[in-house]
């Protein structure tokens, strides 16, 4: 973490961005887990046609999702690769290409997370009118 601080304002900036976006999707990895298991728990057994079709439904969503979220983290790790060897002299800065390596990752992420949370928001309100039909 020494190193780090040979970084200028914006690689540091681009740095800790990185690792925070990191730190989303590792947590997101739980919500995925929960949600695969609320799936399950709540649609399996005892639905009806239209209520495996939307199962169906959210499951392929998912899974791309999760496809799309393994893409995310490779390209996390060589960003977060690419600032450790800049630290270390090991690596020149070009700030052009840096700023648009940045940019695309605020892109795709702000994208990924925003499906996520519009699936997970259909998944809930689906639960939700399961539970309320059964009560």
């Amino acid at each position: 973490m020494e190193t780090l601080t040979k970084l200028s304002a914006r690689s540091l900036e681009y740095y800790i961005n990185a690792r925070r976006w990191r730190s989303d999707l590792d947590f997101f990895n739980l919500e995925i887990e929960f949600l695969k298991k609320l799936m399950t728990m709540h649609f399996l057994e005892n639905s009806n046609k239209e209520c495996l079709k939307k199962i169906q439904n959210y499951n392929e969503r998912l899974s791309e999702l999760i496809n799309e979220k393994h893409q995310l983290n490779e390209l996390l790790d060589r960003q977060l690769q690419d600032r450790e060897l800049l630290a270390q002299d090991l690596l020149t800065e070009n700030v052009e290409e840096l700023t648009g390596k940045h940019a695309h990752l605020e892109y795709m992420m702000i994208d990924w997370v925003h499906e996520y949370r519009k699936l997970k928001k259909e998944l809930f309100i689906t639960i939700n009118e399961r539970l309320d039909s059964t009560v």
